[in-house]
C-alpha cells in the first residue's frame, strides 16, 4: 500500500518540480505536488512521512532534479558518470559469486597451511629415519612411534 502511494506522489512531485517557477520554494513545490495528487487521484496523500524517508532512495530518487536541488536546463539527455553515491548495489549472482571466491586473506591461510603440512611431513620422515638409523634396541614406545609414522607414511 505504501509502495503504491508513494509511487504515484513521486509522479506528483515531478509534475510540481517541472512547474516550479522562479521564486517558488520547496513548500511551494509540496504544496503542488499534494494538489496534483488530489486532482489525479480524488485523494488527499497522507504518507509523507514516508516519501520524505524514501525519497533519496534510489529507486524514488527523481531524475529532473540534480544533486543541489536545481532544475535542469536541458532537455536533451546528457550522459552522466554515477558518482560514487549513486552506484547501484551488486546483484545476487555477484554476491554468491563472490562468497564463493576466495579472498586475499583465506589464500594466504591456504598457502600457509599447506607449507605448514609440508614441514610437519618433513619432520615426521627426520623422526623416522633417526629411529629406523638407531643401533640399539628400541623402546616400547619408540616401536609404536616407529609402526605408526611407518603406517602414516604409506
Amino acid at each position: 500500500m505504501v509502495n503504491e502511494q508513494v509511487c504515484k506522489f513521486v509522479g506528483s512531485y515531478e509534475a510540481a518540480l517541472k512547474e516550479q517557477s522562479s521564486g517558488q520554494n520547496e513548500n511551494d513545490v509540496m504544496k503542488s505536488a499534494h494538489d496534483i495528487f488530489l486532482n489525479d487521484y480524488q485523494v488527499k496523500f497522507t504518507l509523507e512521512h514516508a516519501w520524505r524517508e524514501l525519497r533519496f532512495d534510489q529507486k524514488w530518487r527523481s531524475n529532473s532534479v540534480s544533486k543541489d536541488g536545481a532544475k535542469e536546463k536541458r532537455k536533451e539527455p546528457v550522459e552522466t558518470v554515477p558518482d560514487s553515491e549513486e552506484v547501484r548495489p551488486p546483484g545476487v549472482k555477484a554476491c554468491k559469486a563472490a562468497k564463493r571466491k576466495k579472498h586475499g586473506n583465506e589464500a594466504a591461510f591456504d598457502r600457509l597451511e599447506s607449507i605448514l603440512d609440508l614441514k610437519q611431513n618433513i619432520s615426521k620422515q627426520k623422526l623416522l629415519e633417526r629411529l629406523l638409523s638407531k643401533k640399539d634396541t628400541l623402546t616400547d614406545s619408540e616401536v609404536s612411534l616407529k609402526d605408526k609414522l611407518i603406517s602414516e607414511m604409506l
